[in-house]
């Protein structure tokens, strides 16, 4: 058989990556049409490859424009401002002899824009040109930004570069990593010089310091990352997930998203478990069918039980929050405590504000406030 070359067909792992982004980026396009307070939304695409591929499957720059077509077409002939930056400073693999974004550029062009949507091309080193990516969110009032990071490899990508983009509390950022290549190296970077070594050494010495741990899986290193990015950007209170995609258990990809919004982390999660209903965790050529709950094999149940006991009382703020970051939706903690009465879980839910009480109030900036108690 043929061995297909990912940079001309995207595969299918690569094509669940960008309907990942395009469902966050549809949900992202409605909440900032509605707030009053976002004037112009940035979009930064700074790896952005061919736009179509050989198998005629969509990248992300298409991916994007379709989506503010449609979002146009769906509310009335209306759409936020928006201004795309769309940068490949490589050769098409496709088309002899044109740059990727001057193909991008001309698909891009077949494409119905609304009038305030400005969309400009570049092709920049991603050194070069993201810091004035970053300035322009940061410098334009009442405007909110999402970086899209999906180089080929990860050489160009440092922990500093995701912060940067994220202190101004006013953008989002998808990150996509080779995690198998890296896992895979990772050891043999650390200890000794090769060819290509050192920004894979330079990532993991700015992420873990001098704490670094032996990894043991592609899975394990992913949650290594995970937690460090959370470490390395506490003081900026930023969400950071992940949703794994592979061909088998050599190919292993994953995309880092990162915010400062909590609504923003549940709409990835909303959009990660519409993909995959049964684990909400990734996308895998090899499916199987579990025969139990996600929420019973994570221990998430008992995480809740656990983080309920460790207090006099929980609010229902702190509930939303508690399932969010240990990556379920309000309906998943919902069914966890309704679960509890036939496990005969005692548990009492008192209101704070002197009304009746008809449900748990698991929901971003509900109205109600609520605790929940455990009854020993």
């Amino acid at each position: 058989m043929k061995k297909v070359n990912p940079q001309t067909s995207l595969l299918e792992h690569s094509e669940a990556k960008v309907r990942l982004y395009g469902r966050y980026l549809s949900v992202y396009l409605n909440i900032l049409h509605r707030a009053q307070f976002v004037r112009r939304i940035f979009i930064f695409d700074l790896f952005c490859g061919e736009g179509v591929y050989e198998n005629d499957v969509k990248g992300s720059p298409i991916i994007a424009l379709d989506c503010i077509r449609n979002h146009y077409f769906a509310n009335q002939n209306s759409c936020p401002n928006i201004t795309i930056w769309f940068n490949d400073n490589g050769i098409s693999e496709i088309e002899e002899g044109i740059f990727k974004t001057d193909r991008v550029e001309r698909l891009s062009s077949q494409i119905f824009k609304p009038d305030n949507v400005e969309v400009k091309f570049y092709k920049e080193n991603y050194e070069d040109l993201y810091p004035s990516a970053i300035n322009l969110v940061t410098q334009t009032r009442d405007s909110k930004g999402l970086f899209f990071l999906d180089p080929f490899g990860y050489k160009a990508i440092k922990p500093e570069d995701i912060r940067r983009m994220l202190e101004s509390g006013k953008a989002e950022v998808f990150l996509w990593l080779p995690i198998a290549q890296m896992y895979r190296f990772a050891d043999s970077a650390l200890r000794s010089d090769f060819p290509g070594s050192a920004p894979l050494k330079q990532f993991l010495n700015e992420l873990f310091g001098k704490s670094i741990p032996n990894f043991q899986s592609p899975y394990d290193f992913i949650e290594q990352l995970r937690g460090r990015f959370r470490a390395y950007l506490k003081d900026l209170n930023v969400f950071v997930d992940t949703f794994i995609l592979e061909r088998d258990a050599s190919t292993v990809y994953c995309l880092f998203f990162f915010t400062r919004n909590i609504r923003g982390y549940e709409k990835i999660l909303e959009a990660k478990w519409s993909m995959d209903p049964s684990r909400g965790k990734g996308h895998s050529l090899e499916k199987t069918i579990s025969l139990f709950d996600e929420t019973e094999l994570s221990g998430y149940h008992q995480k809740l039980l656990a983080f309920l006991g460790s207090s006099d009382f929980r609010t229902n703020e702190e509930l939303y929050q508690f399932g969010l970051e240990n990556g379920f939706l309000p309906k998943h903690t919902k069914g966890v405590l309704d679960s509890w009465k036939n496990r005969k879980v005692k548990f009492e839910v008192v209101a704070l504000d002197n009304k009746p009480v008809r449900g748990y109030y698991i929901e971003y900036n509900s109205e109600r406030h609520v605790a929940f108690r455990i009854i020993k």
